[in-house]
């Protein structure tokens, strides 16, 4: 044999890198969608019992027909330590369980809902919509009545419970941009490892 004959390796000895497979629970399309919206569906309902739960509604008392936020005395008048707790507490425990919601669900369907990536970018922009608007409406109807109303007609002292209330009601947006922000990380991931697997080069 001529010494400088280079004989190629066996076929076997080619390292191969093969992208793990997912798992598709998406055919047909349609049922992408639905389980992705009906995901944000069960937790819009769940964050926003969450956040309702975790929020402590501040008290107040009321005085001459009006509320008064952290009265505790009103002889002589004294403002309590809980002052903070209204409108701050409550935009930031909705938006701790909107953004948890939001990347929960846009990994899950960027990892196990793949079959296509616009619908399930669509899926997630619709459903995590519906998703914060559920939130919302959850905390609101799990809220203490206005206090500014329910104080017309009370006794001086009454003690009343502040209701839940939002800086900006488009903080429900907070669903699915969190969402898609998951989505593009996810695919990102992915996309350089699409032609790793030697079956899925062209030529081969």
């Amino acid at each position: 044999m001529p010494d400088n004959l280079i004989v190629p390796p066996p076929p076997s000895l080619h390292p191969t890198v093969r992208r793990a497979a997912r798992p598709d629970l998406s055919r047909p399309v349609w049922i992408q969608v639905a389980i992705t919206v009906a995901a944000f569906v069960v937790g819009g309902l769940a964050a926003g019992l969450a956040a309702a739960t975790l929020w402590t509604p501040p008290t107040g008392m009321v005085l001459e027909d009006k509320w008064y936020r952290g009265l505790v005395s009103i002889d002589p008048p004294a403002i309590g330590q809980n002052i903070d707790q209204g409108v701050f507490a409550a935009t930031a425990w909705f938006s701790v369980c909107a953004i948890v919601l939001g990347l929960l669900v846009g990994i899950a369907a960027a990892v196990w809902l793949n079959r296509s990536e616009l619908v399930t970018l669509a899926a997630v922009t619709v459903g995590g919509a519906i998703g914060g608007a559920l939130m919302l409406l959850v905390t609101s109807s799990l809220s203490p009545e206005d206090p500014n109303s329910l104080a017309k007609g009370a006794a001086d002292g009454t003690v009343l419970e502040d209701s839940f209330q939002l800086a900006s009601p488009w903080l429900v947006l907070l669903v699915p941009g969190s969402a898609m922000l998951a989505l593009m990380v996810i695919f990102l991931m992915w996309a350089p490892h699409q032609l790793d697997d030697p079956e899925d080069q062209p030529g081969s």
